[in-house]
C-alpha cells in the first residue's frame, strides 16, 4: 500500500478512554526524507571514536533523567501504567543506555586473532556498521524497547529509523525529543508514525540495512519473510508462554510472591510474564493458597489513585483476553481483575497461546522432569524461571529448558540485568539484545588479514616449485601429525 498523504492518529488513555494526542501518519514520501537525512548523517557519525560515540549517548541519558517526571506521567496517560511501572521503566531504560555507553567501546573494538604459523601475517576482527537500522517497537514497553535498541544500534555507528506502535506514538516523539534537547548530532535519529503500513515500507526499503523487531508472532513472520526476500539481516523478540517452575523444597513465600509479580505487573502484558505455573503435588495446595490470598490483595489503580495494576491497552487486547477465559466484556473500561487459573486444557488457547494479559495457570506436576517436559512442550523458548533450594538441580533443568533466558529463584530480573544477552528460541525469535551480544547484533563482522613483511611472492603463489611442494608436505607431517 502507498501512503500518499498523511491522516491524524489519535493517542488515547486506556485508563480514561480520552483522547491525550493526535499526530500525523508518515507518508511514503516523508519516510523517504526520513532516510534520506539519517544516509547523509552516517558518514560524519561513523567516523566518530566509539569512546566520542559513548559520550553523545550518556548527554541523551542524563537529559532523560532530568526530565523523567513528564516521561514517566506520558507513560501513564498513553499506556495506563501504574506509578511504579513508570518508574522502572525509565530505571531499565536508564541502565541500558549506562551500559551501553560503558561497554559498548569495549565491544566493538578492534580484536586481535591469532595467525597460527603465519607469523608474517596480522589478524584482527573488527564490527562494522550496518548502516540504516529499522527499529519497529512495541506498545507495552514504548520507552524501553524503543530506546534500548535505538541506542545498541546508534553505539554501533549506525542510523535509524524507529517506527512505534500506533498505540504509544507520543512516547516515541518524546524520546525523539530528548534526543535533540541532549544535543545528538542532527539526522541520525528519525521517528516515523503510522500503522502496519508504514512498518512494511521501512522493512521493504532497499535503504533500510537491518531491522528490530519487537511484538507478535504473527508480525515477526511477515517481517521475517520480507527480509529473507532481501537477504536482509534482522533481529525478532517475539512473544512468550513462559513457564514457572516449583519444586517442593522451593521458598513457598518466595515463589507466590514471583508468580503474582511475574504474572500481573504491567498488567500481564509484558514478553517474559509467567503464563504457565508447574508445581509438584506435595506442595501445590499450599502454594496455590497463598498465590489465591495475594491475587486478592493485588490493587487497580484508577485516574485519581494508583494500584498494582493498570488497565489493558485497548478493548482489542481486552476481548481477546476475555474470549480466551470464556467471558463477556460487559463494562465499559479496560480493567481486568488478575485469575489464577487452575489446571485448563492443554489444547486450549489458555495453554497453547500468550494471553498478554493478568492470567496465569497452575499445574501439578510429579516430579522436576515432568515440570521440565511440559515447560518444552510448546515451540515458544522466551524465559523460564525455577524455584528450589537445591541449586544443582536447578542448573541440571535449566540446562534441559529450552528458553533463551533461565531465572532461578527469581523472575523476569534477567531484563533488567542488562549484561546479560536476551531474546528467544523458537517462535520466540532470532537474534539478541543487550550485552556485548547484543551491541554486536548492531554491527557485521569483518576480518581483516595485513601482510607484514612485503614479499615479492608468497611460497604459494604460482608458480609453486617441487621445492615447495615437499616443504609444505614435511610442514603438513611436523605441524598436524
Amino acid at each position: 500500500m502507498n501512503i500518499a498523504s498523511s491522516e491524524n492518529l489519535d493517542s488515547i488513555n486506556p485508563i480514561t478512554n480520552k483522547i491525550i494526542g493526535t499526530v500525523p501518519t508518515t507518508s511514503d514520501s516523508e519516510v523517504e526524507a526520513h532516510l534520506t537525512k539519517i544516509k547523509k548523517a552516517i558518514p560524519d557519525w561513523q567516523s566518530k571514536r566509539l569512546t566520542e560515540r559513548a559520550t553523545a549517548l550518556c548527554a541523551v541519558r542524563k537529559t532523560l533523567i532530568a526530565r523523567m517526571d513528564e516521561v514517566m506521567e506520558l507513560l501513564r496517560q498513553e499506556t495506563g501504567k501504574t506509578e511504579f511501572d513508570g518508574i522502572v521503566e525509565i530505571m531499565t531504560t536508564a541502565e541500558i543506555m549506562r551500559f551501553v555507553e560503558k561497554e559498548g567501546p569495549l565491544a566493538l573494538a578492534s580484536q586481535k586473532r591469532s595467525s597460527s604459523f603465519l607469523l608474517h601475517k596480522k589478524a584482527k576482527v573488527e564490527y562494522r556498521p550496518h548502516g540504516i537500522v529499522g527499529v519497529i517497537s512495541p506498545w507495552n514497553y514504548p520507552l524501553i524497547l524503543a530506546a534500548g535498541p535505538v541506542v545498541q544500534a546508534l553505539m554501533a555507528g549506525n542510523g535509524v529509523i524507529l517506527k512505534p506502535s500506533e498505540l504509544a506514538p507520543l512516547t516515541a516523539l518524546k524520546l525523539k525529543e530528548i534526543f535533540d534537547a541532549a544535543g545528538f548530532p542532527e539526522g541520525l535519529l528519525q521517528v516515523a508514525i503510522g500503522r502496519g503500513d508504514v512498518g512494511s515500507k521501512i522493512v521493504e526499503s532497499s535503504q533500510t540495512n537491518l531491522i528490530c523487531f519487537a511484538g507478535s508472532v504473527a508480525v515477526g513472520r511477515k517481517i521475517a519473510t520480507a527480509c529473507a526476500q532481501q537477504l536482509k539481516p534482522v533481529i525478532l523478540e517475539l512473544g512468550g508462554k513462559d513457564a514457572m517452575i516449583v519444586l517442593e523444597d522451593a521458598d513457598l513465600e518466595r515463589a507466590a510472591r514471583a508468580a503474582v509479580w511475574g504474572g500481573f505487573q504491567n498488567a500481564g502484558q509484558t514478553c517474559i510474564s509467567v503464563e504457565r505455573i508447574f508445581v509438584e503435588e506435595k506442595i501445590a495446595h499450599r502454594f496455590v493458597e497463598r498465590i489465591q490470598e495475594l491475587t486478592k490483595e493485588t490493587t487497580l489503580s484508577t485516574e485519581t489513585s494508583d494500584g498494582d495494576l493498570g488497565p489493558v491497552i485497548s478493548p482489542a487486547q481486552k476481548q481477546k483476553i476475555l474470549k480466551m477465559l470464556g467471558e463477556s466484556g460487559e463494562s465499559d473500561n479496560l480493567y481486568i481483575q488478575p485469575k489464577v487459573i487452575m489446571d485448563p486444557d492443554e489444547s486450549s488457547s489458555l495453554m497453547t497461546e500468550e494471553i498478554f494479559g493478568p492470567v496465569f495457570s497452575v499445574h501439578t506436576v510429579k516430579d522436576q522432569w515432568e515440570a521440565v517436559e511440559k515447560s518444552n512442550a510448546l515451540d515458544f523458548g522466551l524465559n523460564a524461571s525455577i524455584f528450589t533450594r537445591d541449586l544443582r538441580k536447578a542448573r541440571k533443568m535449566a540446562s534441559e529448558i529450552r528458553a533463551g533466558n533461565i531465572c532461578i529463584n527469581d523472575v523476569l530480573t534477567n531484563y533488567l540485568t542488562v549484561s546479560l544477552p536476551f531474546g528467544g528460541v523458537g517462535m520466540s525469535g532470532l537474534g539478541r539484545l543487550q550485552g556485548r551480544e547484543g551491541i554486536r547484533s548492531f554491527a557485521f563482522i569483518q576480518s581483516v588479514l595485513e601482510d607484514r613483511l612485503g614479499l615479492k611472492k608468497e611460497p604459494w603463489w604460482f608458480p609453486v616449485s617441487p621445492i615447495i611442494k615437499k616443504l609444505f608436505r614435511r610442514f603438513i607431517d611436523f605441524y598436524y601429525g
